[in-house]
């Protein structure tokens, strides 16, 4: 893996704090970024085992799971997110769920996470990161899925080859949409 668990965990909350999905799970700043920092380390170490991480330093990260073969559940997940979460579990929990529910049976790349520092941000880490990963995947031709967080973080997947792969879906009653968007093993 490119980096250490805790450095791309911490690098990947940092970069989420402020988006609709973390902001709706939790309101204060402090406890989301605790929260998703467990979170998101239970996440890099599973990737870096079932899937990949591919850094830009201590810009951005990007981490998938390899969905053409069945990836094994976390290590006792619940009760690993229940202590990373506390009081928040639930929301968590139902993100998940819901996500599942949605995720597409074929055969894919997962990419579960994209971040970028907000002091980076504009400067196209985000797309180079998913550009090398992309030359991967065509290479095996082996199509990719994420959950865009907002119409904006949707362009930018649009402009990688992703199309929107069904409805939006949201989180919880009220909760703000998540956007699935697939993309085609060398979509350009």
């Amino acid at each position: 893996m490119a980096g250490s668990t805790a450095h791309v965990a911490g690098l990947l909350a940092e970069a989420f704090l402020e988006i609709p999905t973390a902001v709706w799970l939790i309101d204060d700043p402090a406890d989301r970024l605790a929260a998703m920092e467990g979170q998101f380390a239970m996440l890099v170490e599973h990737a870096d085992a079932h899937g990949g991480v591919l850094t830009a330093g201590s810009d951005g990260a990007v981490v998938w799971f390899d969905r053409t073969k069945e990836v094994p559940p976390i290590p006792d997940y619940d009760e690993r997110l229940r202590a990373a979460c506390g009081k928040h579990y639930e929301g968590f929990a139902e993100l998940d769920w819901i996500m599942d529910e949605h995720h597409p049976a074929e055969p894919h790349n997962y990419v579960a996470l994209v971040g970028v520092r907000a002091d980076a941000r504009g400067r196209g880490i985000a797309s180079d990161l998913l550009r090398r990963h992309h030359e991967r995947l065509d290479a095996t031709g082996t199509p990719a899925y994420l959950e865009a967080v907002s119409l904006q973080t949707a362009s930018l997947y649009a402009s990688l080859g992703y199309r929107p792969h069904g409805e939006p879906f949201r989180i919880g009653e009220g909760g703000p949409p998540l956007h699935p968007m697939w993309r085609p093993a060398g979509a350009a």
